[in-house]
């Protein structure tokens, strides 16, 4: 009889502990969905309610703990390094919770890949890509860590100043986009692509602007209002003034301006009115647009 019973309770049980752990895969799904769209800049609470939610339910959930990592990561993005030294320090504990995580899981790629995250970030573009060598040879069909890859090697071709190694990054990226069709990946979504290739294109010493402008508006076309969104009206606005089309840069200014007040945006309106201007009085073509020096409004 009591077996019967300890048997009935076992069934019982299991619907419950199903519908648990699909909410846990639901919560996460949903927050690298919102954190992937928004670039991991602007207001994150929603997405991080849902980590840590996932996370009361699994304490060691490894993409759960590295989210949040990423999270403190992503605004050092643009912080010269000696700027973020001390807050590299500062995570690193974090980091390393997660690092020995995946060790415990024997999840030897992911390790690969964190460390390879970890050391772009100090500009130690060697190890960085010697990791991602690691982690692909590991599972080669990963569109994450293909994508990694390319952003590496841009950003080591930014560090070092070659277009070469810049144009072998945008390349890499090409391909796992091309890639991500046929197998999409909830981590780098075709915007994010977009995206990325528009920042390395213009980057190069003679960036094609004409090439950064469509990258952006494919960005802009895929994405939902927001921090990076803005962002991303606001540099297409520079490649279409650097392209000579002000009437196009000042639209593009102006609708950044719409997301969020920023003096970036502020600043390349301004530019944009006055190329129009110069424009209209004969005193700049499209030709001299792209190389003016227009002066910044005080």
């Amino acid at each position: 009889m009591m077996w019967r019973v300890f048997m009935i309770l076992i069934v019982l049980a299991m619907p419950g502990m199903g519908r648990a752990g699909e909410d846990v895969n639901a919560l996460l799904a949903q927050a690298i969905d919102q954190l992937i769209k928004s670039g991991y800049v602007g207001d994150t609470s929603a997405p991080e309610r849902y980590l840590a939610a996932v996370l009361e339910e699994q304490p060691d959930n490894v993409e759960a703990n590295w989210q949040l990592v990423y999270l403190r990561l992503g605004p050092l993005m643009n912080m010269k390094l000696s700027e973020r030294v001390s807050a590299l320090a500062a995570i690193a504990p974090a980091f390393n919770h997660v690092d020995q995580l995946a060790e415990r899981f024997q999840d030897k790629a992911f390790h690969h890949f964190m460390t390879a995250t970890y050391a772009g970030f100090y500009g130690n573009f060697n190890r960085a890509l010697q990791e991602m060598e690691r982690a692909l040879a590991l599972e080669p069909q990963s569109i994450r860590y293909q994508a990694m890859k390319g952003r590496l090697v841009v950003k080591h071709g930014e560090w070092t100043q070659q277009d070469s190694r810049i144009e072998q990054g945008i390349e890499l990226l090409r391909q796992a986009r091309e890639q991500a069709v046929a197998r999409p990946t909830p981590f780098v979504h075709d915007a994010n692509f977009a995206f990325y290739l528009a920042d390395a294109t213009s980057h190069l010493t003679r960036p094609r602007w004409n090439e950064v402008a469509e990258y952006y508006r494919q960005y802009i076309e895929q994405s939902p209002q927001s921090v990076g969104y803005a962002f991303a009206l606001n540099n297409a606005s520079i490649a279409y003034k650097e392209m000579g089309e002000c009437d196009k840069a000042k639209a593009f200014a102006e609708q950044a301006l719409k997301v969020m007040k920023f003096g970036a945006a502020e600043s390349n309106k301004r530019h944009a009115e006055l190329c129009l201007e110069m424009q209209k009085m004969g005193l700049l073509g499209k030709k001299e647009a792209r190389t003016a020096s227009l002066p910044t409004a005080p």
